[in-house]
């Protein structure tokens, strides 16, 4: 695995779940900008059960720029 942009990661992966350890964060828009792929799954609740394995500023992000039918994100 290596570090790339968020939006590269996203990218590689249709209709995903995706877990990202964040390794460069933008402060002054809150953005994060590049991370490292920790684990992909199109089944959002197994994102959820792996990200208390994980220590640091992590990501939970869907791969698509909308979110599946049901599902609503605050920002």
């Amino acid at each position: 695995m290596k570090v790339e942009t968020i939006e590269n990661i996203r990218k590689k992966f249709k209709h995903e779940w995706l877990l990202i350890r964040v390794t460069e964060y933008d402060r002054a828009t809150s953005t994060s900008k590049k991370g490292l792929l920790l684990w992909h799954s199109p089944n959002r609740d197994e994102i959820y059960r792996k990200v208390i394995t994980y220590k640091g500023l992590t990501l939970i992000d869907y791969s698509e720029h909308k979110l599946p039918k049901g599902y609503a994100a605050a920002f």
